[in-house]
Order: structure tokens, then C-alpha cells, then sequence
């Protein structure tokens, strides 16, 4: 697995802030809001009327209506809510480098099921999980990383590639984007922020976008 190289962090950055409309703090203030509103597991119509149009807004749920996620949402709650029990509390109060895909695997299956594609993308899945536990889950964007892997395989994609980087190289990243998130005044990062997922993120998008740097 090719570990991250500083050089494709530092143009992941570049285009994240020039080629996109995303936050400039990296949703760090998101994250925030995020875990204030993580049901734990209590999958009510409450908590989905306020979850549902971030799903939206960050384009999850294309071709599908919010109706017939929200008529799977309801129709699958209880699985959703014994996988969450069984996959993810155990391990919530850690990040993608202390678990395994094995371990938290029943959560996003039922998430899956929420949008069925023939194509098993990997695109709802993982900003639903994502939004619940933003330091497990990598968020998969096309039009960041692209290609169409299943989750399985860009969760192990994230989580290799992180692994093999060096340990300086990765304290030395994570100072860097805490001082890009924290510049100019703004907010500290959030103590849940997603340190390791979001610096191999935007390692993967300066890998990908460096031809047309």
C-alpha cells in the first residue's frame, strides 16, 4: 500500500479550497453539530427529519427520493439499530486505525439497504455512516477520489494508506491541518474531527487531481 506523500496531502488541500464549495475548516464545525445530534443508535422519525436533508445537500441519495429512503429508513429502524449496537458502540470512542472492516461491517450493510444500487456504490453509505462516526467511517465522494469501488474496499483503501505512512510524517500532517482548520481565527478542532480519514482523504483527491494540477 503506497503511504501518503506530503506533496499529494498539500494539493488535496489546494483543491478542496479552489475547486470546490466545501467549508474551508474541512467540516470540522459540522462534525460538531454532527455528534450533538448522533442518535446512538435511536433511529427516530426526530432525529431522520433533521439527518435527511444533510444526506441531501451532500447529494447521498440521487437517483432516490426522500420518500422511499425514508420508507426503507423506517422499514429496516430495528436492524439498523441492533447493527449499530452490535458494530459501533463497541468501538465509537475509536478511529479507522484501531478497527477492522470485519468489526463494523453489519452498520453499513443495513445502511445499504436504504438505497439499493445494482452498482453497490459506495456513495450513501458511507456519508450516512460517515455523519455518525465520522472517525471510522471515510466518506466516499466521486468527484474527490473517484472510481466506484465497493465500501469494503475504500474503508481498507483509506485505512492502508494511512497505516503505511510513517508515524512522523503522520504527527507532522495532523499538525499541518489542525493549523489550516484553526487559521485565520477560526474555532479549535473538534476533538472528534477525523484526523486519519480526512488527511488520507485528501492525500487520495491530490493523488487523483495532480495531472491537472
Amino acid at each position: 500500500m503506497k503511504p501518503i506523500d506530503r506533496s499529494e496531502f498539500l494539493l488535496g488541500v489546494q483543491w478542496w479550497r479552489t475547486r470546490t464549495s466545501w467549508p474551508n475548516d474541512f467540516h470540522n464545525t459540522d462534525y460538531e453539530v454532527l455528534a450533538a445530534q448522533n442518535p446512538d443508535g435511536a433511529f427516530v422519525d426526530d432525529w431522520w427529519t433533521v439527518f435527511l436533508p444533510r444526506l441531501t445537500s451532500w447529494l447521498a441519495l440521487r437517483p432516490f427520493s426522500r420518500a422511499a429512503v425514508t420508507t426503507l429508513l423506517v422499514a429496516n429502524r430495528d436492524d439498523l439499530a441492533e447493527a449499530w449496537h452490535q458494530a459501533c458502540v463497541p468501538v465509537k470512542d475509536k478511529d479507522i486505525a484501531e478497527v477492522t472492516w470485519e468489526q463494523v461491517q453489519p452498520f453499513p450493510e443495513v445502511v445499504a439497504r436504504l438505497k439499493p444500487t445494482a452498482s453497490r456504490s459506495p456513495v450513501f453509505p458511507s456519508k450516512f455512516c460517515h455523519f455518525l462516526l465520522p472517525r471510522i467511517f471515510p466518506v466516499f465522494d466521486n468527484l474527490a477520489v473517484g472510481g466506484s469501488p465497493t465500501y469494503a474496499r475504500y474503508f481498507n483503501l483509506i485505512k492502508g494508506i494511512w497505516e503505511a505512512t510513517p508515524t512522523d510524517l503522520k504527527t507532522d500532517l495532523i499538525a499541518e491541518l489542525t493549523q489550516l482548520i484553526e487559521g485565520g481565527g477560526r474555532r479549535s478542532v473538534y476533538t472528534g474531527f477525523p484526523l486519519a480519514t480526512k488527511i488520507t482523504e485528501l492525500a487520495l483527491i491530490g493523488r487523483r487531481h495532480a495531472d491537472h494540477h
